[in-house]
């Protein structure tokens, strides 16, 4: 049945504010389903889109502090490393190395009478370059040379160090004479060869196969 303006009017105060109130109710139910719920759907997908690039921004922030810290600890290793290697010197510099040595003792008025390197001893990345040394002085000078030696940049290290009163030497009778003798180990860096490339496998020779 129709509902007209004039049954409308017809009808008592409750029954027109139920019809309103149904109309009202109809009304908001169609919003919610034409407007308000694609919306809030649209709305909740942008929320979540939200909070994900707000996670991604806090995971970005977190990897560029740790790259940072990464960064700087490399930047530290690396000048470790040059000053480690720095401690090494190379093959070509060994020679000039062992004159400082030889030099130090001369300044220090000490006399060689045995100054003899050694086959070196190859370690992982290093050798080490051990030097048979026997020097003849007075105490306070064999003390004033080791001390001048302890001071080089290169890492120089004594071991198997031994000192006994020497004899009185010709034109030196008045001096106190000390006879020094150790081993000196100095170190070289041993820089890695580039691995030879190998060669094209050759191809074997192709068996002939002999017609039937």
């Amino acid at each position: 049945m129709a509902l007209t303006m004039d049954a409308v009017t017809k009808l008592s105060k409750t029954k027109k504010i139920a019809l309103l109130a149904a109309i009202v109710c109809a009304l908001v139910g169609l919003y919610a389903y034409l407007f308000f719920l694609p919306q809030k759907a649209e709305l909740d997908a942008l929320k979540g889109k939200l909070n994900t690039l707000k996670a991604k921004i806090s995971e970005s922030r977190t990897v560029e502090r740790d790259l940072k810290t990464f960064k700087d600890q490399e930047a530290k290793l690396n000048l470790e490393l040059t000053n480690a290697l720095a401690q090494l010197p190379n093959e070509k510099e060994i020679p000039e190395l062992l004159k400082n040595i030889s030099t130090l003792g001369k300044e220090s008025s000490l006399e060689f009478t045995l100054f003899k390197p050694k086959p070196e001893e190859p370690q992982q990345f290093y050798a080490k370059v051990p030097i048979e040394l026997v020097a003849l002085g007075s105490y306070h000078n064999t003390g004033m040379f080791f001390d001048r030696v302890s001071k080089l940049q290169r890492i120089v290290n004594v071991v198997d160090f031994n000192m006994t009163r020497a004899k009185e030497v010709k034109g030196r009778e008045g001096d106190v004479l000390v006879q020094s003798s150790c081993l000196v180990n100095t170190y070289r860096f041993v820089e890695k060869k580039p691995e030879e490339k190998k060669g094209p496998e050759k191809k074997g020779e192709e068996k002939k196969v002999e017609k039937k």
